[in-house]
């Protein structure tokens, strides 16, 4: 169980960055990373670890005894886990991509014929061969969701199905996953932890400036995913035709959800998680007070767009496409400042085309 109580240690400690910075002028980058990793990545980490477990402790329930309650159960504790993944996605730098750990995870379009083809061999799989032996588009998120969330679920899970041996497998995998990349965050492993190498903190550390230039390239690159690959190809306005199944999942349809989550893990690394934290606002705000307000009321402005469209994704675009164009062009505004102001202020390199940052409309 998760305490109720957090512990006031790093609230103490971010409020002794936040007075430091005070006196000095304004914070540092190290105060930053700092404060984004101890009160932010770690603890989003710390949550996908324990939302994983659950799931994998769901699945193995529900293969024993496969009925409609502990059926309900593992599917509520896939959604958990989603969106603890989801909420991480903007501190997917360092370990996630060290590891790989999204081809492992959570690689879109899931192939299901493919997962068909593997169940009908019969074979038993165990999570070494998730990792090892599956292509990244037959295992993670989507294919525990193909699995978990069709029509037959309860009769098809029944022990022990090679159906019921893969989920296990998928959750096992998972799990291992999840804590391998908490563990490189926060574990001394023959080298310093992650967040010691981020924020400066080890006898080794990235170059001056390049943490936060890493956290912010992410920033970057998930807003331009969100926008250019994922709600413009789905709204038609790469081509001419509009293409749904470039919002990723399948039974669940999770795609709004995915949406809230990763946008949210965005306003938390922008400007922190509370009146002690600091975000890179606080590197902006001292830069340009116009980009910073402007970046805040952006991202209000498109959390509130997307929990305005109604119903599941896929069927939105179909049926009320109004509601999701408001929040594309929303998320779009947001794109071009990050691609633009943001990077600019903070002399971050992104590798961007002259395009990129417009809008498709």
């Amino acid at each position: 169980m998760r305490p109720v109580l957090p512990s006031l240690a790093p609230i103490l400690a971010a409020l002794a960055l936040l007075l430091a910075a005070c006196g000095s002028g304004g914070p540092s980058d190290a105060d930053v990373l700092i404060s984004l990793s101890d009160e932010v990545a770690v603890p989003a980490f710390q949550a996908v670890a324990e939302d994983m477990a659950r799931l994998d402790e769901a699945t193995q329930s529900v293969c024993q005894n496969p009925d409609d309650v502990s059926v309900k159960a593992a599917r509520q504790a896939w959604h958990d886990a989603r969106a603890s993944w989801m909420a991480s996605e903007a501190m997917w730098f360092g370990p996630v991509m060290d590891g790989r750990s999204r081809s492992l995870l959570d690689w879109s379009p899931t192939d299901v014929d493919g997962i068909e083809e593997l169940l009908a061999q019969g074979r038993a799989l165990m999570a070494t061969d998730i990792r090892e032996a599956l292509a990244s588009n037959q295992r993670g998120f989507g294919a525990m969701e193909y699995v978990l969330f069709e029509k037959e679920t309860t009769a098809s899970l029944e022990h022990p199905s090679p159906r019921c041996a893969f989920l296990s497998a998928l959750t096992s995998a998972a799990r291992q996953e999840a804590d391998a990349i908490l563990s490189a965050w926060v574990e001394d492993d023959g080298g310093a932890p992650y967040r010691d190498y981020l924020t400066g903190r080890s006898g080794v550390a990235l170059l001056a400036g390049e943490g936060v230039a890493e956290v912010v390239r992410t920033q970057v690159f998930l807003i331009r995913d969100i926008v250019d690959l994922r709600l413009a190809s789905a709204l038609g306005l790469r081509d001419a035709e509009a293409d749904p199944s470039a919002i990723p999942g399948t039974a669940a349809d999770n795609g709004l959800e995915d949406l809230r989550n990763e946008l949210q893990g965005m306003r938390r690394i922008y400007e922190g998680v509370g009146p002690y934290s600091l975000g890179i606002s606080a590197l902006v705000r001292p830069l340009s007070e116009d980009t910073d307000q402007r970046l805040r009321e952006q991202l209000a402005d498109a959390i509130e767009a997307v929990d305005l469209v109604e119903g599941q994704l896929r069927v939105a675009i179909a049926e009320r496409p109004s509601q999701v164009n408001e929040a594309y062009d929303r998320l779009a505004e947001l794109q071009r400042t990050m691609a633009t102001e943001l990077v600019s202020l903070l002399g971050v390199s992104v590798g961007f085309t002259d395009t990129d940052g417009d809008s498709l409309r």
